[in-house]
């Protein structure tokens, strides 16, 4: 009768030959050999052992310089986590956060390639965070921050939870890269943003923060950039869902909100998630510019459900936040 072989002594003497391998300096077999590993342990249904060993291959070969295979090991382990259906773990998520800061910007594309799955990987397995798991979002955007790539850097804080990080970032952002004048824009741009990604937690606390750290702003409201007090009232009565409160408010700040073209779609956009706005039809422009043409739209949307036109004129009763 023949006895089957036994799968640990065949991973021992795998194990045994990439020792070997790496101790002379033969990483193409070392190569080969992890990913022969993995193989194996995915036949064994061991899965976790399987991940461990992508991670350990990825580490050595890259602390050994070879960039290339440990890249496609890289490659291969972002596919596995779903493909196993490996459930994600904040140790999981400072693995990759490790990684991904080994790599470095010079391999931008290679690091892309890696983190897009491993982003739909968490929305798998977490599907109420439909961007992504805010804790990988805030070991990412750090990571960014730390390269000076600001761009992309806020690109995932405002997919995080991260308002304080999000905030100094912001700060340095304003202080290295913008115009003194600017110093509410960032943070403006940057709550519209959220609040059109639904995520309020980052709006809010951005700002708290960013208002709180900015040497230039340093204060409580109401401020004395007339942005900042917008931010801050429309923070306040996102829960109300009162259109008419909306269009005053924006009647209110009009000037100030014409300073960036880029806000008339976000706060379209806010009225729609918010306030039951329908979508801006986008008509030529007329006399009152782009702002105005939105806040005729929001206007109209409030007659006809009924609510009382808006004066311009009325003062809004809201208190400053705490």
């Amino acid at each position: 009768m023949m006895v089957r072989p036994d799968p640990n002594n065949m991973i021992n003497r795998v194990r045994r030959t990439l020792n070997n391998a790496i101790r002379d300096e033969n990483f193409y077999m070392a190569h080969q050999l992890y990913k022969s590993l993995f193989s194996r342990y995915i036949s064994m249904h061991n899965k976790n052992a399987a991940i461990m060993t992508l991670q350990e291959g990825i580490i050595v070969l890259y602390d050994n310089h070879q960039i290339g295979i440990a890249t496609d090991l890289a490659q291969l382990f972002a596919k596995s986590l779903s493909a196993q259906h490996i459930v994600p773990t904040e140790s999981m998520f400072d693995f990759i956060n490790d990684i991904f800061r080994k790599f470095g910007p010079s391999l931008s594309a290679e690091r892309d390639s890696m983190l897009n799955p491993i982003i739909q990987w968490t929305i798998e397995h977490c599907p109420e965070y439909s961007m992504g798991h805010p804790s990988l979002h805030k070991r990412i955007g750090y990571i960014y921050w730390a390269e000076a790539n600001f761009a992309l850097a806020q690109h995932h804080y405002l997919r995080s939870t991260d308002g304080l990080a999000f905030a100094a970032m912001l700060v340095e952002m304003h202080k290295t890269r913008g115009l003194k004048y600017e110093v509410d824009l960032f943070i403006t741009q940057v709550v519209l943003q959220g609040l059109c990604m639904r995520n309020i937690s980052i709006a809010q606390s951005t700002f708290q923060s960013y208002t709180k750290l900015h040497p230039a702003i340093n204060d409580e409201p109401p401020y004395i950039l007339p942005l900042l007090n917008f931010i801050c009232y429309l923070l306040q009565i996102l829960d109300s869902g009162k259109l008419k409160t909306y269009i005053v408010l924006c009647e209110q700040y009009q000037s100030s909100l014409t300073r960036d073209p880029s806000y008339t779609e976000y706060l379209d956009k806010i009225g729609q998630l918010f306030f039951h706005v329908k979508p801006f039809e986008r008509r030529p422009r007329q006399q009152h510019g782009f702002l105005g043409n939105l806040i005729s739209t929001l206007m109209g949307d409030c007659d006809r459900d009924g609510e009382p036109r808006p004066s311009s004129s009325r003062p809004i009763n809201l208190e400053p936040l705490d």
